[in-house]
């Protein structure tokens, strides 16, 4: 899904009020991820807490740190020194993950 498509699923079926257009429902798209990414980038990763987002039904995302590691060139199978790096996971949410396998009772 593109982020067109988003906007135009939104702005199809959610019951907006009378004089939300394509713009403003795509203008709080992109706040939200916005300030997700923000909140990610911002935040620090701490022995006593990991920053993370959680929206009901659907999933948690979690800031984390991916350790420095030796890995090999692909082609040549040099090893090559690959350094920390932050990344973001996903945990799917149980009632998203029902609907995906088709548990809808």
């Amino acid at each position: 899904m593109t982020k067109q498509e988003l906007i135009d699923l939104v702005y199809k079926k959610r019951g907006l009020p009378a004089g939300v257009t394509k713009k403003a429902v795509g203008a709080i798209i992109d706040g939200v991820f916005a300030e997700l990414g923000d909140y990610f980038i911002k935040s620090k990763i701490t022995k006593a807490s990991t920053p993370r987002f959680t929206y009901p039904g659907f999933g948690t995302f979690a800031k984390k740190k991916r350790g420095p590691r030796t890995g090999r060139h692909p082609r040549t199978g040099e090893p090559i020194d690959i350094p920390e790096t932050n990344t973001v996971s996903f945990v799917v949410g149980s009632e998203l993950k029902s609907l995906l396998n088709g548990d809808n009772k």
